[in-house]
This record gives C-alpha cells, structure tokens and sequence, in this order.
C-alpha cells in the first residue's frame, strides 16, 4: 500500500497533540526550570472570555492532557464548561511540573499550554482578538508567564514536514551506516526550516527542538527498517513492488544517540521523550532484558553494558527512566500489577530523591490492579477463511446472540489507545452481560508489539492482511481510526462511527442493545 511519509507523519502528530508554536517575547532564560520527578497534585482554573452559548444548546467540553514520563502515557482530562466561560480541573496528578495542553471545539481545537506546578493552581483566562486569534493570559503560573502563551499549530507542523530543499529522496538502498548520516541531515535541515524567521525565543526554540529531534529519531533513526520499507514503497510503483527486506542494523549503527544527550532533565517536559524510551527497551538488536523480577541494580549494570558507549554516559536520569518505563510496559502493554518481588526491587532502588519514583510506579499499580479485575480473557483469533467481502459476516457470526462491539485500531494509534483506557469502565461494568469487544487491526502495527499491547487489552482480537483492511474500511466509509461498528445480539449494524465518542455514549449506546 501506497502512503506519503509527509502524511503519515502529520498524522502522528495530530494524534498526539503535543508539537506546539510559542507565541513569545525573547527572555533571558534560555529553558524552563529543570523538573523534578515528584508525585504530586496540580488544580488548574480558567475561563473563556466573551463567551455566548447558544441558548439551549449544551455546554462544550474542555479537555486537558497530561504528560506522565514515568509511567509512560498521556491522560487526557475532560471537564464541561459553564455557562460564564469558567472551568476547572481539580485534583489532578502529575508526575513533574510540566506542561499540560487545553484543547476544545471552542478554538477549533487548538492547544493551549498551561503551566502545572505540584502543589499550586494555576489560572488561565483565553479570548479571541478581532482576527479571531487566541490570546492567553496568566493569571497565576509559577511555570509560565502570558509572554510564554503555547499555542499548538498546524502551520508550524507543516513546516517540518515538508521542508524547503529537503523533500523525501530515494533512500531505500542505502545500508544503515549510509543512512545515518543522511538521517540526521533531515533532522538538521527540518529544524533549521521549521526555525528560520520564527521570533521564537530561545527557551521556546530548545523546547520545540527536543520535541521534534525526539519525534525524528523515534520515526527515523531508531526505525531504520520500518522508514526504509516505506521509502521503498513511495518511490515504487505498485506493479514494481516485491518482497523487500531491509538489512538489520547492528549495535554500532546506534552509536547517534550520544548526540542527543538523553540524560537532558528538560526532556521530561516533552511527549517522545518516553516514546523513544518504549522504542529502545523493545530495540532486538540492542536487546535489553525485561525487567521482570530482577533487581533493580543488576538490571541497570546489564543495560549500561549494553547502552553505555552508544549514549556516551554510564550513569544518570536515563538509566532511573528506563528502569521506571520498564514497568509502565509491564502496566501498559499487559494490564499485569506488580509481584511482590518488584515492589521490593522498586523501594529498596528507588529511594532518597529517587523515592517519589517508587510512589508514582506503586500508585500506579493500584489503577492497573482495579483494571486487572475489568479485563476480559484475551482470545487471539485465526481471521476467517472468507472473502474480504464476507469478513465482518464470518467474524460476527461467531458471536450468535451477543451484542458485538467491533474496535477497529493500531498500535501507533494514540487516540485508539486512549479511547481503550477510557473504556475499560464500561467494558467493567459490562463484564458479565451479553455482548463482547472484538478488535480488528492490520500490518501497519507491528505483530510483536501487538502480541504485547494487546495482553493489556483482552477481548477477542484479529490480524488482518492490507487487502481485507482497506475493504472493511472502505465498506464502512472510515477515514481514520479508532473506528467502531456495534451490532445488535441478532447481529444487525446498528452503529458506525469514528472517534471515542466518551464513556456515557458508549454505554447508553451498548446497554439499549442488550437483550
């Protein structure tokens, strides 16, 4: 299958809310203030000026995401607006101070950043000029002052995606020593587009630059076979495509993450920052142990064997984070607690400083032990041998009498992602009716990684080939994903819809259907 890399890159991005403009003056301060890792409470307030709802018409939702770089994810908090403009958010964990992003149908979902300090509120008012451009003003921020106003872009994003004199070359013939360089070349010219003529201050244009150089080296450095066979695939026509293996690098192609110093306390602030840890903890050629039961201390000696010449350093935040995103892998791709053996492991390592380390990862573990008691047994499924276009028929009808829910996903799906944490209520408070959750998902996500997301996930899931994928959602007039179709226990389609459409739709949507 054809797909442009520029689009498929925006997507991305999209998806994750996190890539940003700064509308700034210059300041003197070249970064924000390093972070600390603390377990913490945050409360933010705000209000929309000039605000008018049209009568009898609901209020809209303000969502706010959240950061959380020690347990790997982004939650994203919803609250409803009232009638005078105001919104709150109160008691809202927080790993670190960070930076957290409002977004809203209001402006047009444009995210605003806010400042979250533990501890301390922070108040926020946003209005529209006569241009219908959003200004914000702090009120109160110990992180960010109104000069600071962070407004999520677009146009900025499309900046870096197609970049002047840059393009997308042929590169699928080049091995992995040849493509490094050519790799970190992009990167270069990308920021250096994306930058020029800016008026970005300094801190802003660090800021944004450790986010972009962590997307590029997460979506190209560190997936050198997974951007060569889409290199491949752009620039051969579909009459011209074969079976195409990418030569795997070896240890010493990784040798470039010494030049982008992941012991920096900056990055905390930044969404890919544990992405491209998830990334190398799952690297076969770096092959790092999983944790399991092992101690800390051992675990960490045997990475720093393996990672410590490619990163340039043997000791510091990037060895604590991999260690604590181990674990998030164990919460997130499995829904598995903590043995006890861990819980030991984590006080007796995690201690000090460190200590609010082994607080967030044990909080943490009491969420994944609720949702552990939730989870459906996870059933992996042979996709029937059918025609595509009797596919969604064959995988119904295994489910004669039972409300079915079909989630059509990806493991780079953020919001698909997403939508199942928020779900995973309902699928609760369903868990001894009569229906079932069934997940459809194709080659884009890589078969390892959904062998492990999907332990966390339960249900019945299906792998499907590109063919059978591009019919169902062609069928169904899908655009994007997460994507759903509900049938009813007599296996009629009752409902197709993209986007979560939140957790009470969905139930009242499901519960109506029950027999």
């Amino acid at each position: 299958m054809n797909v442009n890399f520029s689009s498929f890159l925006k997507l991305i991005l999209s998806i994750n809310l996190c890539l940003m403009l700064f509308s700034c003056s210059y300041t003197e301060k070249n970064s924000f203030s390093n972070p600390e890792i603390k377990d913490g409470i945050t409360k933010l307030s705000g209000k929309i000026i000039n605000y008018h709802p049209e009568d009898e018409t609901e209020n809209p939702i303000i969502t706010l995401s959240v950061l959380y770089p020690v347990t790997a994810g982004v939650t994203n908090l919803e609250t409803q607006l009232n009638y005078d403009g105001s919104f709150y958010f109160e008691e809202v964990p927080i790993e670190c101070n960070t930076i957290g992003f409002i977004s809203s149908e209001i402006f047009n979902w444009t995210g605003v950043g806010v400042g979250l300090v533990s501890g301390e509120e922070t108040q926020v008012e946003i209005a529209f000029d006569e241009n219908n451009d959003i200004k914000v003003h702090f009120m109160k921020n110990n992180l960010l002052s109104t000069s600071d106003s962070l407004l999520y872009s677009y146009e900025f994003i499309d900046r870096f995606m197609v970049p002047s004199g840059d393009g997308y070359s042929k590169c699928y013939n080049m091995n992995p020593e040849e493509f490094r360089p050519y790799a970190m070349k992009i990167i270069e010219n990308r920021l250096k587009y994306a930058l020029d003529g800016s008026h970005l201050s300094k801190r802003a244009a660090d800021y944004i630059s450790n986010e972009f150089r962590l997307f590029y080296m997460r979506g190209i450095l560190l997936d050198y076979s997974g951007y060569i066979s889409l290199n491949y695939q752009n620039f051969k026509a579909e009459e011209e495509l074969d079976d195409f293996t990418p030569i795997e690098p070896d240890k010493s192609y990784y040798s470039f993450l010494r030049d982008f110093d992941l012991n920096n306390p900056q990055y905390l602030y930044n969404v890919y920052y544990p992405e491209v840890l998830e990334v190398i903890l799952r690297n076969d050629t770096l092959n790092i142990p999983l944790i399991g039961d092992t101690p800390i201390d051992q675990w960490v000696n045997k990475v720093k064997a393996i990672m410590s010449e490619l990163v340039g350093f043997d000791k510091g935040l990037f060895y604590d984070m991999l260690a604590a995103n181990s674990y998030a892998q164990q919460f997130n791709n499995e829904l598995k607690p903590l043995s006890d053996k861990q819980i030991e492991n984590i006080k007796k390592y995690f201690k000090g400083k460190k200590g609010e380390i082994a607080k967030i990862l044990l909080r943490k573990n009491e969420e994944i032990i609720k949702l552990a008691a939730q989870k459906a047994p996870l059933v992996v499924n042979k996709t029937p041998d059918v025609s595509k276009e009797k596919l969604m028929d064959a995988i119904i009808s295994k489910y004669k009498g039972k409300v079915v829910v079909v989630d059509l996903w990806a493991t780079w799906c953020g919001p698909c992602l997403d939508a199942m944490k928020k779900y995973a209520i309902v699928k609760g408070e369903l868990k001894d009716k009569n229906i079932v959750f069934v997940y459809l998902t194709n080659g884009s996500s890589p078969q390892k990684l959904w062998e492990e997301k999907i332990e966390g996930i339960g249900g019945e899931h299906y792998y499907l080939n590109a063919d059978e994928w591009r019919y169902l959602m062609e069928s169904f007039d899908f655009e994007g994903i997460p994507s759903y179709v509900i049938f009813d226990a007599q296996a009629k389609l009752r409902h197709k819809f993209t986007g979560y459409p939140g957790n009470e739709e969905m139930l009242k949507m499901v519960e109506n259907l029950l027999p």
